[in-house]
């Protein structure tokens, strides 16, 4: 019998609020965000967005999830405190894009130290499942 892989996977925090300043994020967290966007931001029916802060995992699709979310939370652990407090004022959720389970794929096992960390951070885990797409010869 074969070994199953990880499944592909990549996560990234988001912070978010209609109140939120990411300049403000950036101070309080020391943290450079990969992407952001103030509430002058509109969308293509030139509505406001609401305002965002965002660090991608800088690992590959091959590291398992709980890989992507240390990562990240490495980063964060000389400002805990400060995120935490970020946390209680603004939305904040990791988003996690995961490759859906299949025979040749492990299935998704977060580890509990990763939960517990999560929820004493107030910060929120969304998983988001894809199809690998199947290139091979259909019947």
């Amino acid at each position: 019998m074969e070994t199953q892989r990880e499944p592909k996977s990549w996560a990234m925090l988001a912070i978010f609020g209609p109140k939120l300043r990411p300049v403000d994020i950036s101070e309080k967290l020391s943290i450079d965000p990969d992407y952001f966007h103030d509430s002058d931001t509109k969308d293509i029916q030139n509505n406001p967005l609401t305002p965002h802060w965002q660090i991608n995992s800088k690992l590959s699709p091959e590291s398992s999830l709980n890989d992507h979310l240390w990562e990240i939370l490495k980063r964060l652990a000389p400002v805990r405190r400060e995120l935490k407090d970020v946390a209680s004022l603004h939305e904040a959720c990791f988003y996690a894009s995961v490759e859906f389970s299949s025979p040749e794929t492990k299935g998704i096992r977060l580890e509990k130290r990763v939960m517990l960390l999560l929820g004493e951070l107030g910060i929120n885990l969304e998983i988001l499942p894809w199809q690998a797409e199947d290139y091979g010869t259909f019947s």
